[in-house]
């Protein structure tokens, strides 16, 4: 794995100054902070409405209850999210396929690095992408839920379900649930990329693929928590942000079980291994 440093060094260069990736990272901000918003906005024209038809049938207008702030985050922040794992599976798919179209892997290797050291290194990129992208989406959120809602206890009629400490608590949980399959999300665009010759198809790949077992894993009953892709923050949402929601809303069954909280801290990691050294050892053998 000669060069993997390297590799690791310039492709992060190469990421930090691409325009498209800046907007990328834009559109996180702005889709998770818009989300929240946009629920804000929601909530504003149903208890408008709710007073008009209490005005209009002579009843006194439904008691406001200040709207606690950790609902619309993981709202927010999941939506960011699911963008954020189709970017990431776009830049890894776009990787190594782009550079064999260009001729730059081919060039790489005649500068002491070797064909794992072209693979490793691009995975080793994925650490700071997924945390970027993590960052990016719960900063646009909560910056939005802040400005707009109250951050503290969970109350129903008055009384505490859930405190601010044990809100907060929840939150970093499904945060670092999080990562993990992110990570796996970009060794699977790598293994595409080391598949497939041209960027394009290889884009066009990795996407259907995702999508397509977005709408079939319930399909799969429980047996969907043993792969990785069903911890992934999708449209078709299953991961531990979008379960944070439900959560922070009080609803009793919301939320991962002791058990699937650690397939989803543990599941991931090894899988995505997986999927980096069977890519590596495909870019061993094939032509650059």
């Amino acid at each position: 794995m000669t060069g993997t440093w390297r590799v690791f060094r310039s492709e992060s260069l190469r990421l930090r100054r691409s325009r498209a990736v800046l907007v990328g990272c834009l559109a996180l901000l702005l889709v998770a902070a818009l989300r929240v918003s946009l629920g804000a906005l929601a909530e504003e024209t149903e208890r408008r409405s709710a007073e008009q038809r209490a005005a209009a049938a002579g009843r006194e207008a439904p008691e406001e209850s200040g709207a606690n702030a950790y609902g619309p985050l993981a709202d927010g922040w999941g939506a960011g999210l699911k963008l954020g794992s189709l970017l990431l599976l776009v830049l890894a798919s776009r990787s190594l396929a782009g550079d064999r179209e260009q001729g730059l892997l081919r060039l790489a290797t005649t500068r002491s690095v070797s064909r794992g050291g072209l693979v490793w290194g691009r995975a080793l990129v994925g650490v700071p992408a997924c945390l970027v992208v993590l960052g990016l989406t719960g900063l646009g959120a909560w910056l939005a839920a802040r400005g707009l809602y109250t951050f503290g206890p969970l109350l129903e009629f008055g009384y505490p379900l859930m405190s601010q400490e044990e809100l907060d608590a929840e939150v970093w949980r499904a945060a670092t649930a999080t990562l993990p399959p992110l990570l796996g999300v970009w060794a699977l665009g790598l293994l595409v990329s080391s598949l497939v010759g041209s960027p394009t198809a290889a884009v066009s790949v990795a996407v259907a693929g995702f999508v397509g077992f977005d709408l079939f894993k319930d399909l799969l009953g429980e047996g969907q928590r043993w792969v990785f892709l069903s911890f992934a923050p999708s449209f078709a949402d299953s991961s531990a942000m979008g379960e944070l929601s439900g959560v922070a809303r009080g609803l009793s069954d919301a939320g991962f079980s002791d058990g699937v909280h650690r397939m989803n801290l543990v599941l991931p990691g090894p899988e995505a291994l997986l999927l980096v050294v069977v890519a590596a050892l495909l870019v061993r053998r094939k032509t650059l």
